[in-house]
């Protein structure tokens, strides 16, 4: 794997085509090392980072929403963000969102303290945020 390629596609979003040229590999060879990296990172990160949650941790988030808003019973602020993409091959207008172009949605939960506490990508951009 190519260390340097995804550190520069995570640190500056360049595209995958720019990353092909600099490092003179394929274009679907820098999509796929990408790829299998941020999976990697991801399983290795997630039990450290986004453990699943109990009924106390639960609790406990809407114990300090309330501390600091006067909302009861609020498990965390939502939000989600439509990702512009290319339409995939044979999918029709699954990807179209409302706002007129192809998209995936990442939605995401923060508790009180900013911090994610689910996350959620993939979804149709047809289905809305």
């Amino acid at each position: 794997m190519n260390k340097c390629t995804v550190c520069r596609y995570l640190a500056t979003g360049n595209s995958f085509i720019s990353l092909h040229y600099e490092y003179l590999l394929g274009a679907t060879d820098v999509r796929e090392i990408v790829r299998d990296a941020c999976e990697a990172i991801w399983e290795c990160l997630k039990p450290a980072y986004m453990s699943a949650r109990d009924k106390n941790d639960w609790i406990r988030t809407a114990d300090e929403f309330y501390e600091r808003t006067n909302f009861p019973n609020y498990m965390g602020a939502v939000d989600g963000k439509h990702t512009r993409m290319r339409k995939p091959n044979e999918s029709g207008s699954l990807f179209f969102n409302y706002n007129n172009f192809f998209s995936t949605i990442l939605m995401a939960m923060a508790d009180a303290d900013y911090y994610f506490i689910s996350v959620e990508a993939g979804a149709q951009g047809s289905s809305s945020d």
